[in-house]
């Protein structure tokens, strides 16, 4: 007789899924589909910013700081604090092309010089004094009454030579001579004079110089330069009461080339930065040629005579200089181009009795450079910048002090940044603040945020105006303010942490995380419940639970909204569960604004392959801080798709 096992088969519960979200530290990523993100990620992050172990919030809001001048857009923001500490001013400089600076909710006019509508000025303080710099308009110096401009002079006349000896051959040779501004500005040279019949040892004679001093001229000195005719190197310099000069036949320089452009009444420049006591330009209708200051208090001088002068970075290449920056371990300055980047030390060569400053340079990238000057900014012991590649760092290599790299930190914002322009390049700029990196596309009217505490990104943070200067600023009450220069009109604002809105427009912040495939994305599961903690909610937050049914078909399939006030936000079995049967009452709770955690919970029982949550906060002063959220669900078996996906 056949034998039979009747006894009941245990009872297998289906195991739970959990999908729980309870940090986003890894902040945006846009280079990867919303299903490969991990739970620490977010597919969108719109006006949301990063805080604690990675929690999501509304960004900081912003308002008025002052309205510059009477018309334009801003051109360029700069400071001036003396050495007393008395004089505190933030000037600015619009289209309407005066500088002015901040007098409470508007500003003063600083007189003295004035610019072309459009141009563009950028700022260093030192010795007392900021130094304006743009490409129109000559050096200009601010210290705290009227704004300072240097006269500009002639070069000499006259120049004749002789050879004082009498000594003969065949060889010849030419003079040039300059003259130094009291600036240390060069004119151009004189009209060359040439010696003939000179011995082609120039030692065994000696060579007198005469010339006539420019008339009316406030004067520091002039260089003499001597070679053959058309290719005068630096000989010498002489005081500004002596006009001759004896040549006892040294060596000339074999690189110090004669000036070609009159920089008495100062250099036009669309960068300044200062490196220890001296000043660093970019001449700008030479722009590959780097200028150096004297050291202070020649930091004004960009003559040999003076400690300062000039070298070339890969010049004629068709790659011109977009910015400079100093490399703050290596302590050398970093000179970007478009395409390419190079380290720059300023060592010292022995011309006869004089030491001259002999600039020499080394590729970092050949194949990275930086778009904007306006990009950079030094954050702790790197440099960061912006350029068609992408956001890059400078910095030592790890384990290799004495090597320093490039590396891009942009990936996870590549498709973002793919959909940019040249003008957006152009127009880009950046600052450095509270360990963000806040990168601006004012044509755009967005920035894109690098959180350098947590190595992730967040934003786009949109603005009503485009924001095209940025400074970090410490008033003279020891506030530091966050200065925000407007594309759209002569308006300063300031970012303020205290704020929900934009001078009172409303902050649409929207953050989702990724797509979450309930542990297989071969099967269906039934979601039945739903967790969310919040904090700190002010005016409503509405939440947003989406699925991709068996069909294919995404979805909302719960809503709510939480707010601050008395009644909060509706959960429970609500009417859509089961057809139209209700089971279950819906639970209305209340939500305190406070530090207080908000936790809210609800049942769902929906089938769904795929889920993602959202938060939106779109109503006038409205924010919240997200702490985690949580799916169980329940798997179901394997052929659970819909049939018209089967093949």
């Amino acid at each position: 007789m056949p034998q039979f096992n009747t006894r009941e088969p245990a009872y297998k519960r289906r195991p739970i899924v959990t999908v729980e979200w309870d940090t986003f530290r890894k902040g945006l990523n846009l280079l990867l589909r919303p299903t490969e993100l991990g739970r620490d990620e977010l597919a969108q992050a719109d006006n949301i910013v990063l805080t604690g172990s990675g929690v999501p919030t509304g960004r900081w809001g912003t308002a008025i700081d002052f309205t510059a001048g009477a018309t334009g857009t801003i051109k360029g923001i700069g400071t001036y604090e003396s050495v007393n500490g008395v004089t505190d001013d933030l000037i600015v400089l619009t289209d309407e092309g005066y500088l002015v600076k901040k007098n409470g909710l508007t500003s003063t006019t600083i007189t003295g010089q004035s610019w072309p509508s459009g141009t563009t000025i950028r700022t260093e303080q030192l010795g007392n004094a900021t130094y304006l710099v743009s490409p129109d308009t000559p050096f200009t110096s601010y210290a705290g009454t009227n704004l300072t401009v240097f006269a500009t002079i002639t070069a000499p006349t006259g120049l004749s030579a002789t050879n004082f000896s009498g000594a003969t051959g065949t060889n010849q040779i030419s003079y040039k001579v300059v003259t130094l501004g009291s600036n240390g500005g060069q004119t151009t040279p004189s009209t060359n004079y040439v010696l003939t019949n000179l011995p082609s040892d120039l030692s065994k004679s000696s060579y007198k110089l005469f010339w006539t001093a420019p008339s009316a001229a406030t004067l520091s000195g002039y260089e003499v330069y001597r070679g053959s005719q058309g290719d005068e190197t630096f000989l010498a310099a002489t005081d500004a009461g002596v006009t001759s000069y004896t040549d006892d036949g040294g060596a000339a320089s074999i690189s110090i080339l004669a000036p070609i452009t009159n920089t008495t009444g100062g250099i036009k420049s669309r960068f300044i930065k200062k490196y220890k006591d001296r000043l660093i330009l970019v001449d700008a209708n030479d722009p590959n040629k780097l200028i150096i200051s004297g050291r202070y208090p020649n930091h004004t001088k960009f003559n040999w005579a003076d400690g300062g002068g000039y070298t070339y970075i890969d010049p004629d290449s068709g790659d011109n200089i977009t910015g400079i920056e100093v490399q703050p371990i290596a302590d050398k300055l970093v000179v970007y181009k478009s395409y390419s980047s190079y380290l720059v030390e300023l060592s010292i060569i022995q011309i006869g009795n004089y030491s001259v400053l002999d600039p020499q340079y080394a590729p970092v990238s050949t194949s990275v450079g930086c778009s904007s000057q306006d990009t950079i900014a030094t954050v702790e012991n790197d440099t960061f910048y912006f350029g068609r590649n992408g956001i890059y760092v400078t910095g030592y290599e790890p384990n290799f002090l004495n090597i320093i790299r490039t590396n891009e930190i942009s990936a996870r914002i590549r498709p973002f940044l793919d959909l940019l322009n040249k003008d957006d390049y152009a127009t880009a700029n950046a600052m450095y603040i509270n360990n963000k990196y806040i990168l601006s596309f004012p044509l755009r009217k967005q920035i894109i945020v690098y959180d350098r505490e947590r190595g992730c990104f967040v934003g786009p943070w949109s603005t009503p105006y485009g924001i095209g200067k940025m400074k970090k600023y410490v008033d003279s009450s020891g506030t530091e303010k966050w200065i925000l220069g407007s594309y759209d009109n002569n308006n300063v604002y300031a970012f303020d942490k205290s704020l929900n809105s934009d001078n009172g427009t409303t902050i649409a912040k929207t953050l989702r995380t990724g797509k979450d495939y309930l542990g297989d994305w071969s099967k269906l599961s039934i979601v039945r419940y739903f967790y969310i903690l919040l904090r700190n909610i002010t005016g409503s937050a509405t939440v947003n639970i989406y699925v991709e049914d068996r069909n294919g078909t995404t979805s909302s399939v719960k809503t709510f909204t939480i707010t601050g006030s008395e009644t909060g936000g509706s959960t429970g079995w609500g009417v859509d569960m089961w057809g139209t049967n209700k089971l279950g009452s819906t639970n209305v709770n209340s939500a305190t604004v406070g530090a207080d955690e908000i936790p809210k919970w609800g049942s769902l029982f929906k089938q769904a392959r795929i889920i993602q949550v959202e938060v939106i906060c779109n109503t006038s002063n409205s924010n919240f801080e997200l702490l985690g959220a949580k799916i169980e669900a329940v798997k179901m078996g394997s052929g659970s798709l819909s049939s018209t996906q089967r093949i």
